[in-house]
């Protein structure tokens, strides 16, 4: 029930900054506000507290985000703390992105390697990767040194690996049937 909830929250919340043509903004801003929860856990929990009055958590929110954030982003925090649901924001932030993405025909590309990728290799891989899918794709990097080589690509439901780590493992798995 929670996914339903918050991706017509932010269903919601995308179609009126389509309506004022805001809605990479909106994405932005959304995402900033979702970073400052991950850092500052203790501030959403205030915002969760029942025995905290409303409009203590709405005076909290306008000293914080007032002037920082669009008015009506201000308003959809306000109106979710009032209903209860601002403990679904990182869900939200996430639906809301995931219908930009789909609107504006980006795909989101999620790499891991062993050692941190070059700008130029950033940038084939990119290459490649609009190339095979067709829109444009935001490259999410990581390093796990534990692949030992390779790289692993995680494009939705899918995922390439061609790390050292998993041949190994192959080489390893194949070698004990042989031997048993």
């Amino acid at each position: 029930m929670a996914d339903i909830v918050s991706e017509r929250y932010a269903l919601s919340l995308y179609e009126v900054a389509a309506g004022e043509g805001k809605e990479k903004a909106y994405l932005d801003e959304l995402t900033e506000v979702c970073e400052v929860f991950v850092r500052e856990p203790d501030f959403l929990k205030v915002l969760q507290t029942p025995s905290i009055a409303l409009e203590d958590k709405q005076s909290v929110l306008k000293s914080v985000f007032e002037g920082r954030i669009e008015p009506f982003l201000l308003n959809f925090l306000m109106l979710i703390t009032e209903k209860g649901r601002v403990g679904l924001i990182r869900n939200m932030c996430q639906a809301y992105k995931e219908h930009y993405y789909f609107e504006n025909g980006i795909v989101e590309v999620h790499a891991v390697t062993a050692k941190p990728l070059s700008d130029a290799l950033t940038e084939k891989l990119k290459t490649k990767m609009s190339a095979v899918t067709g829109k444009q794709v935001v490259l999410v990097t990581s390093v796990d040194e534990s692949l030992i080589g390779g790289i692993v690509v995680k494009l939705g439901n899918e995922q390439f690996d061609t790390s050292l780590r998993t041949r190994l493992s192959e080489i390893a798995a194949r070698l004990t049937n042989t031997i048993a």
